[in-house]
């Protein structure tokens, strides 16, 4: 067996790079395959309420349901029809898409209003008063 006469040492800096790089476009992917399936959201505190805003474009409004978890947590979920030739090429979101929201305070579903336009879904959830318990 011959021994190399000399090696080549690639310096870190370049191995970092193409590191780095590989993660950028693994997160790009990433990111484009769950937007697929669970819209992409905005939680945002606005005063004294919590606003949702989530991406549902292609969706028809009567097919969009959202549900209150526990007073923390958003549950939205979205159907629609979708006829594909055997042969297509899909690109689209599926049939269904579902996103579970933390929400960053507990709210009340009391004053809460839901409302879809041009394919975006706005929620805003008035935040739950906390109660002080006294203490004996």
């Amino acid at each position: 067996m011959a021994v190399p006469k000399e090696v080549k040492v690639v310096p870190s800096s370049l191995i970092d790079a193409l590191v780095r790089e590989a993660g950028k476009r693994l997160g790009e992917v990433t990111r484009a395959f769950y937007e697929t399936v669970m819209p992409p959201v905005d939680v945002y505190e606005e005063g004294s309420q919590v606003v949702v805003v989530a991406d549902l474009a292609g969706f028809p409004k009567d097919k969009v349901k959202v549900r209150l978890v526990g007073g923390d947590e958003l549950v939205i979920e979205a159907e629609r029809d979708l006829q594909t030739p055997a042969n297509a090429s899909i690109q689209q979101r599926p049939k269904r898409v579902r996103r579970s929201v933390k929400l960053p305070a507990k709210v009340k579903s009391e004053g809460s209003v839901a409302t879809y336009e041009n394919g975006v879904l706005t929620v805003k959830l008035p935040i739950a008063e906390s109660v002080e318990i006294k203490v004996s």
